[in-house]
This record gives C-alpha cells, sequence and structure tokens, in this order.
C-alpha cells in the first residue's frame, strides 16, 4: 500500500508537471487530466482491483467505478 506522503510526493509531481504544461488548458480539463492519471496510478498499483485502488485514492469503491466509467478506463 502506498502511504500518505508517496501519495503527496506522486501529486506534487503531477502538479509540477502541469505548471510547465500548456496554461491554455482550461481549470477543469487540468483536474480532469490530474484525477484520471491518479485513478490510471491507483489502479495499476492496486492490480486492477477496484476496492483497493478506491482506498489509495480515499474514495468509495462506488465512486471509483463511477470514474473509470467517466474516463473510459
Amino acid at each position: 500500500m502506498i502511504s500518505h506522503k508517496e501519495e503527496q510526493d506522486i501529486l506534487f509531481q503531477e502538479l509540477a508537471y502541469f505548471d510547465t504544461f500548456v496554461k491554455d488548458i482550461a481549470l477543469p480539463d487540468e483536474l480532469e487530466n490530474i484525477e484520471r492519471e491518479r485513478i490510471i496510478n491507483a489502479l495499476e498499483l492496486a492490480e486492477g482491483n477496484r476496492s483497493k485502488a478506491a482506498a489509495v485514492l480515499g474514495i468509495g469503491r462506488t465512486l471509483l467505478i463511477h470514474k473509470i466509467k467517466k474516463y473510459n478506463l
């Protein structure tokens, strides 16, 4: 399981990426990109187990399933 510190480090790395990215992207699009990448990373870390991935993300499994469908993952 990923530690809170490791999770923060990942988030900060992703945010740093967006700081150097094209500034023409609207905030909602940036947030969706971050959310999508975090979900992908959590699913990989949990080896596809949605319950474990949801726990890593700090959200419920049902919400994770909704977001997986939203992003066609």
